[in-house]
């Protein structure tokens, strides 16, 4: 499977190619949340990998990507993405990120808006992390660097990172199970160091009149972890923005109701044109 080197980081990533028969097709990037890989968005990349070319990665130091001593500061993960762009021929793209990578997102918009043509930002926030969620998530970080990811933890993680009514349906249990794994198999030194570094970072909420990116801000009405209220907040500030609230999702709203996340990036794609 493919990697790149980009800033000293060995970095995983799928590229389906430009469509047959659409020589001219946007790209879009796909940047997944903290604890998922790039596995987060394969039933957004089938929905859209006909009109799109579509790239997805890991993060540094998370799925197939390497682990590194350091480079897990949001600034420097946003220069790994343009770094990323750059390198595989896809600026101007349109990007997805969904939770951290929705951090980077806004961040990328800031300071790279040339490699952007637009932004969709899924179950995030521009804000910093409560202090009661983060000295939460810091315990849980230290346990899994100490132990591993074990029971006691996991448990913990499932209904944040997923809504009541997908865990709850019997239909969703082989899911469930197939992402637990998936969280599991990642390096908890990897885990440990960007979670450290994504949990203290800083409010950029102030700076969200600086970009010009027309932005999607896409959230679950039963994430806990980024609630609707923190997506209205960034709505509010940003010049160029749309907000879609998507039902019986949580955390996690690519994977518990894909069809409605695809929709939704498949129509602001497709509209071009400017936002008020």
């Amino acid at each position: 499977m493919p990697h790149c080197t980009v800033n000293g980081c060995r970095y995983f990533y799928t590229d389906t190619g430009v469509p047959e028969g659409r020589p001219n097709a946007e790209t879009i990037v796909f940047g997944h949340g903290f604890l998922m890989t790039h596995q987060l968005f394969e039933n957004q990349i089938e929905a859209l990998g006909d009109e799109y070319r579509c790239i997805a990665f890991d993060w540094r130091g998370q799925g197939q990507s390497e682990v590194t001593a350091g480079g897990y500061g949001l600034w420097d993960l946003t220069d790994d993405v343009a770094a990323l762009v750059e390198q595989l021929g896809a600026a101007p793209c349109h990007y997805v990120g969904h939770s951290m990578g929705g951090y980077v997102g806004f961040r990328l918009a800031m300071t790279r808006p040339d490699l952007l043509h637009r932004l969709a930002l899924v179950d995030t926030r521009a804000g910093a992390e409560p202090l009661g969620k983060r000295l939460q998530y810091y315990l849980m970080l230290a346990f899994v660097r100490l132990f591993g990811y074990r029971s006691l933890v996991m448990d913990r993680v499932m209904p944040i990172m997923f809504g009541p009514a997908f865990r709850g349906d019997p239909a969703h249990r082989a899911d469930l199970e197939r992402w637990r794994t998936v969280i599991a198999a990642n390096d908890r030194r990897g885990v440990f160091r960007t979670g450290v570094s994504i949990f203290s970072r800083a409010d950029v909420l102030g700076r969200l009149p600086e970009i010009d990116t027309p932005t999607l801000l896409v959230v679950g009405e039963d994430d806990i972890a980024t609630p609707p209220a923190t997506a209205r907040d960034a709505d509010e500030r940003l010049s160029r923005s749309e907000l879609v609230v998507v039902p019986e999702s949580g955390h996690s709203a690519p994977i518990e109701q894909p069809e409605a996340v695809s929709r939704a990036l498949a129509g602001f794609f497709e509209r071009g044109g400017d936002l008020s």
